[in-house]
């Protein structure tokens, strides 16, 4: 008997009327012999009406002064959208069961607002696939050690899912969601970009973490480690297909690229004349962390005086401050001046079949160069090339990039 983990997104679930058809679907797949965890997602806005609640009652800041009940609000709307699946598939005739994250004991670190999954012990679930019923599990949340409720971050119920499907040994995993699969680019922002019938976990990583938002990486990471194969199809239409996302997707080297992703909000900055070595970075890289800024690429650089220049991206919204500590280092070193540039966006090519490809680098720079995209930052990997470039410059850089090499259909 086939025992498949499905993942209902916000949307998919984000009705009534949505609701009862998940309910028909999964009662269908139940009679035709399937064992069934669905995992659900909070409907629709609710998860953005609580934010807005508690913002309303404790100021913006709410988060950070009292993550313990930020957890608990949030952890509420996956459980209204459990226990109304729940009743929907029962009202179809068959038997169904609502569990919260503790209840199916996937326990987590104690990190409120942003938990890790440690392990999921889910033996409440068997036992109720044993008897037969159609199990829904709360996405998003989990259990600490200490009995706390956690909540996983941006993309948890796709962690849930996925960490679910790993520890059932679930012969596959579905995410169901607003789009009929993963695209060689945002579709919103290229018009002819096609559907990717297969991916690896690790070129979807890549391409998660550039900013394409079908899948978060946690949860393709957790897929990779496992083994577990999963599948993103459409809950909206009827498109059986999707994209399968696996160790090793047939014809993986037909292209050399998979798929392009971007996002907007990136700043450069630069802190020139600083004494050359190890030392400098790792000083500045040290404070930076030191005060949660992120930094997605450095690069170093000898000036014509012997000195040493040094290139971070940032986030924008983290421009100030990393200016800030910057400036600082630079006058206890003796450095220059510190220059900055917002207003970017990243740009990610990522594709396996870019490995030992000679000529991929050169091509990415000549459509860019004959569109009249101005770089501003180059990163490389054996998978990825990703630049930094103006963000009125982001629409025909990908539409460029996305033609020039066959990703159109």
């Amino acid at each position: 008997m086939r025992l498949v983990v499905r993942k209902y997104g916000g949307t998919s679930v984000g009705t009534p009327e949505r609701i009862r058809t998940v309910a028909r679907r999964v009662a269908a797949a139940h009679r035709s012999g399937e064992q069934l965890v669905i995992v659900v997602s909070a409907m629709g806005d609710s998860t953005d009406d609580l934010v807005a609640l508690a913002g309303q009652v404790s100021g913006s800041e709410a988060s950070r002064r009292h993550p313990r009940e930020w957890d608990m609000l949030l952890s509420a709307g996956e459980r209204i959208a459990m226990a109304l699946v729940a009743m929907a598939i029962r009202d179809q005739g068959v038997e169904a069961l609502s569990f919260t994250g503790s209840q199916a004991a996937i326990v987590t670190d104690g990190a409120h607002t942003a938990a890790r999954i440690l392990e999921v012990r889910a033996e409440r679930v068997r036992e109720e696939l044993r008897r037969g019923r159609v199990v829904i599990v709360a996405g998003f949340q989990g259990v600490s050690p200490e009995r706390e409720v956690t909540t996983l971050g941006r993309g948890g119920s796709d962690t849930t899912a996925v960490a679910l499907a790993a520890a059932l040994r679930a012969t596959a995993c579905e995410i169901y969601t607003d789009v009929d699969g993963i695209y060689t680019a945002d579709p919103r922002r290229v018009p002819d970009a096609r559907r990717i019938r297969e991916i690896s976990h690790t070129e979807l990583v890549e391409l998660a973490t550039a900013g394409a938002q079908v899948m978060h990486s946690r949860a393709v990471e957790i897929g990779a480690r496992y083994g577990v194969d999963i599948r993103v199809l459409s809950s909206l239409v009827d498109a059986p297909e999707g994209t399968l996302i696996t160790r090793t997707p047939q014809g993986m080297e037909e292209l050399a690229l998979s798929g392009i992703a971007s996002s907007r909000g990136q700043a450069r900055l630069v802190v020139r004349d600083l004494p050359p070595g190890l030392a400098t970075s790792t000083e500045l890289l040290s404070r930076l962390a030191s005060a949660a800024i992120s930094v997605d690429t450095i690069t170093e650089a000898l000036e014509a005086n012997g000195r040493s220049q040094l290139q971070l991206t940032v986030a924008q919204d983290a421009l100030g401050q990393a200016r800030g500590i910057a400036e600082q280092l630079a006058g206890q070193l003796g450095g220059g001046r510190v220059e900055t540039l917002g207003g970017l966006a990243r740009i990610a090519l990522v594709g396996s079949g870019m490995t030992g490809r000679p000529g991929v680098y050169a091509q990415t720079f000549r459509i860019l160069l004959e569109a009249g995209v101005s770089l501003h930052a180059v990163s490389t990997s054996s998978m990825s090339i990703t630049v930094w470039v103006p963000e009125q410059s982001e629409t025909v850089a990908l539409e460029a990039l996305h033609r020039a090499f066959g990703l159109a259909e």
